[in-house]
This record gives structure tokens, sequence and C-alpha cells, in this order.
């Protein structure tokens, strides 16, 4: 046969989709043909997958034709590969007829899985099926043929590129180690992150107590970053975990293109939140050196993927709204150097210094690289702010500073409370005004704390404002930043609270109240036309809270006062005075009076916070003795030693209680600044829940729009539908008209024909019952005729029956038909003898399978017996303690009983010693009378009490809390009180 009639039958395996995501798992296919079996190199158990492998199989045109006579079909099965436990288990097949393949290489199609095992899924493979001429005589180098995988003219076999540990020399081998010598560092590193609160729903808190972490898997080995704890600004320090490898470049190449992309996730706890898939095969491309000249990297920013939505979810978001990571993979040989990141290029790698071993490490920056390592941090974190704030329009503090620059704006905070009011340093000299003789001491506060919107129908920008001069403050006073607000809808005013401190007589405030009521403007900022728009003005009866109950008050330096305080809706009416009420205002406002002024004759103001105080309320006076004059100095109570000391003992408590208010003032300043930065965290919360769900309802606003589009288009065709059936119904009912009057017509014509045939018919009906009746005479004659003929033939018959010829004929078929008959019940005998073979067979094996399983119920028995008396055992040893306590407790119980019984009869002996017998008085030298033999006997029974308690304490079975041993201490008690009396 010529080396020309040679031919190769190729099935090209290009990709899968379709398939669920199995990381366990890989992908084999397998095919067989003319006896051989040939497979594809695992590849990864993904929804898509690439394999571009081709199965080859020589045979020559004769056999290729005696197949295309034969129909011959190629089958392709399609397995499913545990790494784990090296199980194969099938998903599907699909099957290929020979007669389709040609020499020309056909466009590749996507054949379905035949009884595949993803329902959910439609699992399909893109295959092409041609013939290849093999010139050469020998299949070609580059086809696989064999389940080894090829590599630049190397077959390398699969499992030798699964990375395997060596702990001597600290790497990963990958390859056989005999060719595969050379070591390379595979470096990850996570840099950054942004727009991470996209990835949790809205009703989540941003905030999280367990922290948030990055989380990936480098060569099996697990690796986190350090915990952070704000989706919003996300700060952690960049880490880098490094691994070494021993591999060549070719096997490398093939190992990296074989694995699935590096998943990072971010996780909080044991939930996955979002992650992305970086492709590993773009590391090193084919047939480039660049690995030897420089390391290879893949960086930049990667979209993460929330967990409960698909890409074509998080691709619908704005571009520059997207949660990303910033992350780097290089890989470079172990020889070549790394460059240190500068600070320009601000997502560069940290680097560190190298791990020793194969293990993952995590790696902290050196000493000398910190300040890059923060400045870098501290320039992405701006960024990441940036990126998740582009595209909203926020308006900047200064064009509100510069709007509001009035005379002493500036100087009035209307954030702070009374307390930090009075508690700021003063600054600049005090302007001293006359007080009136009866002037109290008077603190007002107003809290504007909310607006609620009735009339406007765009979103507006609002902002507070108003003046009372009576408060010793003529600068406005203005809330800010300006909050936006929809029709319907109530927000909370910041920066609203402020509190006056000023001085006068109470009818003086009275008549100010009732006279001169209180203007709030309620202001709109126009971004657009850059001023700001009066909506309206509410006015605040002041005089409402002098009417109102005083409750008692007391300030934190012991200064008692009266409070007065009302809270209300005030309504706004529009500056358009035909629109009437356009908003409502929720106000508080707080009357403080603290009291008549006597001890100065004069008001301090305090320009930095635009109060009043009056000088000498809250203030010590240092009190100096007066000048000695001639004479009278010597006499004079002031210069006498009490004094001085009383003196002294003033100004040392004026000291003291002032460095205890000066340690309040840093208490309270730094649990203002722990709220103040809690306020700003929950506030930027806030503000990106409330960006992501505008983001949200704007694409479901998008949405809803595309649906009212696609019901208006529905609309429209229904109605041209509508109207073309309209037409259509009027072309049938003329058509119907005309059809029903030919029909009418041709109903006419018919009938007066079926007439005409009636009357033919009846004609012809006549001459057939003459025929009939013809006929009928001529039947009864054939009758007569053949009834003579059948007793002849009957006659004839019997003749011939008695000849012998007849009988042995007869006789004949019967031997037959019992021939017949056996052969069939042979038949039937010989299928029952195999069917009870069969039987017998089966119920020989059904023996053993008993037998066995006789022996698995046996052991297990006896297992359960074993396991039974060791319980029995347990219990028989539980009850003989139990029965050992049981005596122990019958036996004390019984010392108890004789204890009572010896008490009884000392009592008795002791009562019957004293009453018949008393004891003589003895007076020892001192002059003290004793009665020896009451005193020995008293103590021994107290010696014996206290020897019995010990002895029960002693056996460890009683405690101080039991009966008997608190019986015993009464006992002895009381033989303790009869001996001192």
């Amino acid at each position: 046969m010529g080396q020309s009639d040679k031919l190769l039958a190729v099935i090209s395996v290009l990709e899968g989709r379709g398939f669920p995501k199995r990381p366990r798992h890989k992908i084999i296919v397998e095919a067989k043909f003319d006896g051989e079996l040939l497979a594809t190199d695992p590849v990864s158990h993904a929804e898509a997958f690439d394999v571009n492998q081709e199965l080859a199989w020589e045979l020559d045109r004769k056999a290729l034709q005696q197949h295309r006579l034969q129909r011959s079909s190629i089958k392709i099965q399609c397995y499913a590969y545990d790494k784990h436990t090296t199980m194969k288990e099938s998903v599907g097949y699909v099957v290929l007829d020979l007669r389709s393949a040609s020499s020309k290489k056909q466009i590749p199609k996507w054949y379905p899985l035949l009884n595949s095992k993803y329902h959910k899924t439609k699992a399909e493979i893109k295959m092409s099926l041609y013939l290849d001429e093999d010139s050469v005589g020998k299949t070609n180098t580059e086809m696989v043929q064999t389940p080894k995988a090829t590599f630049s003219g190397k077959n390398l076999d699969m499992n030798s590129l699964i990375p395997v540990l060596d702990e001597d020399g600290g790497f990963y081998q990958i390859g056989p180690s005999t060719t595969c010598t050379e070591k390379f560092v595979i470096s990850v590193t996570i840099a950054y992150a942004g727009n991470l609160s996209h990835l949790i729903p809205s009703t989540t808190q941003i905030s999280s107590t367990r922290g948030f972490f990055f989380y990936y898997s480098l060569l099996g080995n697990d690796v986190t970053n350090e915990p952070f704890f704000d989706l919003v600004h996300p700060n952690f320090p960049a880490e880098r975990a490094s691994v070494k490898v021993r591999s060549s470049v070719d096997a490398l190449r093939s190992f990296l293109s074989h694995q699935p992309g590096l998943q990072i996730h971010l996780c909080t706890g044991d939930q996955s939140l979002g992650n992305c898939d970086i492709p590993l095969g773009a590391l090193l491309k084919k047939e480039s050196t660049e690995i030897f000249m420089r390391p290879v990297t893949i960086e930049g920013s990667f979209t993460l993927i929330p967990a409960n939505k698909s890409k074509q979810q998080v691709a619908a978001l704005p571009s520059n709204n997207h949660p990303c990571v910033g992350a780097s993979i290089v890989l470079r040989k172990e020889d070549l150097a790394m460059k240190s990141p500068t600070r320009e290029n601000l997502y560069s790698t940290v680097v560190t210094s190298e791990t020793t071993s194969g293990d993952i490490k995590k790696e902290a920056p050196e000493q000398k690289q910190k300040l890059d390592v923060e400045v870098e941090n501290t320039i992405k974190e701006s960024k990441n702010h940036d990126s998740v704030n582009k595209g909203h329009e926020n308006y900047s503090d200064e064009s509100f500073e510069e709007n509001s620059k009035e005379p002493v704006a500036d100087n009035v905070n209307c954030a702070k409370t009374h307390s930090q009011e009075q508690s700021q340093p003063q600054q600049g000299g005090p302007q001293k005004t006359l007080v009136p003789p009866q002037a109290h001491h008077f603190t007002f506060s107003i809290d504007l704390r909310s607006i609620r919107d009735n009339h406007s129908t765009n979103v507006i920008n609002v902002f507070l404002r108003y003046m009372y001069p009576f408060f010793g403050s003529a600068a406005p006073i203005l809330t800010h930043p300006p909050m936006e607000i929809r029709k319907g809808s109530e927000v909370l005013l910041p920066q609203s609270f402020c509190a006056f401190d000023f001085a006068c007589t109470v009818q003086q405030l009275q008549d100010t109240f009732i006279k001169v009521p209180l203007i709030v403007e309620v202001w709109h900022r126009d971004r657009h036309l850059s001023q700001d728009v009066l909506i309206g003005s509410a006015r605040l009866p002041l005089s409402s809270v002098i009417s109102l109950d005083r409750t008692r008050m007391m300030s934190s330096t012991g200064v008692t006062g009266w409070r007065q305080e009302t809270s209300d809706r005030v309504a706004v009416m529009s500056a358009n005075r035909s629109q009437g009420r356009c908003a409502d205002i929720s106000v508080v406002l707080s009357l403080e009076d603290w009291g008549p002024i006597t001890s100065a004759s004069n008001v301090q103001n305090r320009t930095p916070q635009q109060q009043s105080i009056v000088s000498g309320a809250a203030g010590h006076h240092q009190m100096q003795p007066p000048a000695k004059s001639d004479g009278v100095g010597a006499s004079s109570p002031r210069g006498s030693s009490e004094y001085q000391a009383a003196v002294e003992l003033e100004l040392w408590k004026e000291e003291k209680e002032k460095e205890f208010e000066k340690q309040l003032k840093t208490k309270e300043a730094a649990y203002m600044k722990a709220l103040a930065e809690e306020w700003k965290k929950r506030d930027t919360e806030r503000e990106v829940l409330t960006q992501k769900k505008l983001t949200e309802y704007k694409q479901m606003e998008d949405q809803l729009r595309k649906t009212l589009t696609d019901l208006e288009k529905r609309e429209k065709k229904l109605l041209l539908n509508e109207q073309e059936v309209m037409k259509l119904r009027a072309d049938l009912q003329r058509e119907h008209d005309r059809k029903l009057e030919e029909i009418r017509e041709a109903s006419r014509r018919m009938k007066e024909d079926c007439d005409h045939q009636i009357e033919l018919q009846k004609m012809k009906s006549k001459e057939f019952e003459e025929m009939i009746e013809r006929y009928k005479k001529e039947v009864a004659d054939g009758l007569k005729k053949y009834r003579a003929l059948e007793n002849e033939f009957a006659t004839y018959k019997e003749q011939q029956m008695k000849t012998p010829e007849v009988r042995l004929q007869s006789e004949l078929n019967l031997l037959n038909m019992e021939k017949i008959e056996l052969e069939r019940k042979l038949d039937t005998a010989t299928k029952s003898k195999l069917h009870y073979k069969q039987q017998w067979g089966r119920a020989l094996r059904e023996v053993a399978m008993l037998k066995q399983k006789e022996q698995e119920v046996a052991k297990a028995h006896l297992v359960r017996q074993q396991q039974e008396l060791e319980q029995m055992r347990l219990r028989y040893m539980a009850a003989e303690e139990k029965e050992i306590v049981s005596k122990e407790s019958k036996e004390l119980e019984e010392i108890k009983q004789q204890i009572n019984k010896l008490k009884q009869m000392e009592e008795e002996r002791l009562r019957n010693t004293s009453d018949s017998n008393p004891l003589p008085s003895v007076r020892d030298a001192y002059g003290k009378s004793l009665n020896m033999g009451l005193d020995s006997s008293v103590d021994e029974h107290i010696t014996r009490l206290l020897e019995e308690r010990d002895t029960l304490l002693r056996t460890g079975v009683y405690t101080t809390q039991d009966k008997i041993i608190a019986e015993l201490d009464r006992q002895i008690r009381e033989a303790i009180g009869c001996r001192d009396a």
C-alpha cells in the first residue's frame, strides 16, 4: 500500500460552555474509534473552558470506505475527573458521523451533550471532524493521540505538572525534576480597593465589627491580608505573598495556561461578598522570551463581581462606581532583581524581602520604606475616595463661606451645646457694658431640627437663616451645609443648634419676646445660577416659652436655675404670597434663668462665640487685703492670721476648682471629638448608601422607562394590528355576502336538478322492481337444483369414506399432530431447564450474599453486645458507688443520732448535777469565784463537739452548709455561751 493512501481522521476539540463551576473537578474528553481510545488533557471544570487539542486516528482509504459503508460513528464521551479521589463520572456524550468528514477543514460547530448530567444548563462542546493526509507515513507529532500533552515538541505528563513542595529546597517543583531546573518567583500583591460598598445590599450596615479582608489561594495556600473596617474608605497596608517555583519556561507556561484564574475574594467572617478572576495564562505568552530579560507582570484594577449579582448587572452601573481591587501578579526568574517602587507609581506593588521557603508568607515593608508606603497609601485612599464620589456634584464649603461672609458670622458656632460654648476660652479684650441692677443671667437656645417640604416639585438644597440682635449678636445664624429635600420628605438639619447667653431684666425679656418675633428664612442654594433663592419664612413666637411651667435645674458649677422648654412645628409661608404654606419646621426652644446678677455690675461679651456672659457670674475674684493705714492696720481683722489662713484656703479652693473645671473641659473636648468622628463616619456611610440607592433607583427607572417604551411600541403595534383586523373583517364580510349569494343561487339550481333526478330515479326504480321479481324466480329455481346436487354429493362421499386409503390418511394426520405436540413439549422442557439453571445460579449468589450479610450482622451484633456489656459494667460500678454513699450516709445518720443521745444525756447530767449538788464557790487569790467541776465538764463537752465537727468535715462528704455541721456549730456556740455565763 502506498504512503499516499494513509489518512488521519482528526477530531478538533476547541472549547466548552454551559457547564457548572466545580473547583474540585477537571474536564476530560475521550473518543474511541476503530478500537483505539484517545483522550484530551484535563482542563478546569468552569462555566466556559478552552481545550484546543486534537485527537487523530490513522487509517487507509479502503478502511475509510468500509467505515462509510457501515455508517460508522465516533462517540465522544465527556467526563468530570475528581482531583482528590481520582474518580471519573460521565456527564454526557456527542456522536459524530464519519460520513460527514471531508478533506477540507470544516468550520467548528457547537454540539450539545446528549444524556447530560447538568439539566439546569445547556452544556455544549465546540468541535470539528475532518480528514488529513499523512504523507510522511506517521501521525503528526503536534496532534494529541495519547493522554499526554504536547509542549514545543516535548511530551510532558500532566501528572508531573502538579506542584509538589520540596521542604528541603524551599520551593515547589512543577514538571520533571530532571529537566525542569530553573527557579522562578511568583508574587501576588493587593495594593488598594475602591467602591466596595456596592458589593453589599443597601439594607446592610457598611461597617462591620468582624472586619473585611481579601482572600486568595496561591498554589493551594490560603492567603489573607490585614482586615479593615470601613468599606467606604478601605485602608489597609499593601502586602505581597511570594512563592518559589522550580520548573522550566515551557512547563510553567503549560501549567499556567491550564490553571483557572486567580480568584480574589472580599470576605467578612466566612462569607464572600464578591470576587474577581485574574487569568494567569497571559503571564507567559507563546514563544515569548520576555521572562529572560525582565519580570512579567499582570497588574491593574479588576472589577469585583458581587456574590448575588451577575456581570451584566455590574456592567449596568456607571464605570466610576464599579467595585474594584488593585492587584499585581509578578513572575520573574530568581536571578533577576526587582525594582523598588517609587512614589510616582501609585499602583505598583510594595517590595519587601523575599521568602526563603516554599510556604506562603506575608511580608511586612522594610523600615527604610515606611515613609514611601505611608505616602502611597494616603494617595491611594484619596484616589479611592475621588473615584467613589466622581460624577456627583458636591457643593463646596468654600462657596458656602463666600456667600455667607458677613461681619461676625464666622464667630458663631451653632454646632456646639451650651456646655461647650461655656468651655471655650475667651479671645480678645472684653467689652464691658452696664448691667441694670435687677438684671438676670439668661441662656436661650434654638434647635431647628428638621424641615418637611410640602410644595416644591423638584429637588432643592435648603438652608435656614435667622438673626435676633436682642441676644447680643447682629450676625445671621445659618445651618450648613445645604440639604437636599423633595416634596413630601423630611430631612434633619445639620449644624442647627445655637445657644445665647445674655443679661437683662425679666420685664425687658417679656416685652421683647412679645413684641419682636424671631423670623427664620428658608433659602434654596441654586448651583446652576450660583445664587441663593428665598423660598419662604417662618415666625417663631418666642413669647410661648415664657408662659410654660418652669423646672429646676443645676449647672456643672453647682449654680441652680429654672428652665422653660417647648417644641413645636412652625409653618413656613412662601415668599410668593399666592402659594401660602410651603413647608414645616420642627423647632425646640429653651429658656434658662440663672437668677439675678449681684456679684458684678457689668456684662462681658465673649466675642469668639458671639455670646454675652455676665462677668463674675461664674468666675471667682481673688480677694487681697487692703493696704494698712496708720493706726488702723493693727486692729483690723483683715490683718489677723486667721483671716490670712481663710484667704489662702479660699485661693486654694479656687485653684482646685479651676483644675477640676479644666479636666472636665478636656474630657468634654475628647468626648465631643470622638462623637464628631463617629458622626462624620456614619454620615459618610449614610451618604454612600444614599448614592447607592439613588443608583439602584436610577437603574430601576431606566428599566421602567424601557419597559414603558416597549409597552408603547406594543400598544402602537396592537393598534395597527387592530386596524388591519378591522379591514380584514370588512373584506371577509363582503366576501361572505358574495359567497352566500352564490351559494343560494347554486342551491336553487341544485334543487331543480335534484327534483328532475328524483323523477328519473322513480322511473328506474319501477324497472328495477320488475327485474327483482324476475330474478327471485330464477334464484328459487337455482336453489332447487343446488339441493338436488348436494344430496347426490353426500351419497358419493359416504361411498368414498368406506375405502381403506381414506382410513390410513386420517391415522397419518393424527400421528403428525401428536408429533408436533411432543416437539412443542420438548422445547418447553428445554427452556424450563435453562430457566431453572439460571434461577439456581441466582439462588447460589443470593445465598452467598445472605451468608456475608449474616456475618456482618453477627459482627455488628457482637460489637453491640460488647457496648451493652460495657454500659452495664459502668451502670454496675455507678450502682456500687451509690450503695457505698448510701451506706456512709446511714452511718453518718447513726453518728448524728448517737451525738443527739449523748447531748441529751450530758444535758440531763448537767441538770441533775446543778440541781442536787451545787458546786461550792471557790475564790482564787484575786477574789474570783470559780466552779472548777462545771467548767471542766463544759470544756470537755465543747472539745468533743469540735472533734466531731472536724472529723465529719475531713471525710469530704459534708460541708459547712450541711444541717449536721450547722447543728454542731450551734451546740458549740451554746456551750461556749453557758461557760461564759
